[in-house]
């Protein structure tokens, strides 16, 4: 003869059935923010290889040490940067010891509409121009 109690009763299937629900309502949230943060790592990388590459070409001796402002370029092999990304260029002299100097590098870009600014900045040593 069976015993009363085997099983569940329906107020713990639907307890249950809550605490499930509530689990994938989670799991749904961060499958949805997905790609929102992968456009905004996306965006970030770009912007840092372009500032990279800025600060190597200056170093390089391809981009001279002044202010300058920079839209519309392409960044490592010929790829366009994003419509939205700019870089600012400051240069200031250090003082000492001589041809040294302080060159911050600015990104602003747009993820999801948002404005977004990043920065570095380094020091950078020019030698000085030989006169012939």
């Amino acid at each position: 003869m069976p015993r009363a109690g085997n099983g569940f009763t329906l107020v713990e299937t639907l307890i249950a059935l809550v605490l499930l629900g509530v689990a994938l309502l989670l799991g749904l949230a961060l499958l949805l923010a997905q790609p929102r943060m992968l456009a905004r790592l996306d965006a970030e990388r770009q912007a840092f290889r372009a500032m990279e590459g800025t600060l190597e070409a200056i170093r390089a001796g391809a981009i001279p040490l002044q202010p300058a402002h920079f839209e519309g370029f392409d960044l490592s092999a010929g790829r366009p940067a994003p419509s939205d990304l700019a870089l600012s260029l400051d240069v200031q002299p250090v003082g000492s010891p001589p041809d040294l100097y302080r060159v911050s590098l600015r990104a602003h870009y747009s993820v999801a509409g948002k404005g977004v600014d990043q920065r570095v900045e380094t020091l950078v040593w020019q030698p000085p121009a030989e006169v012939p």
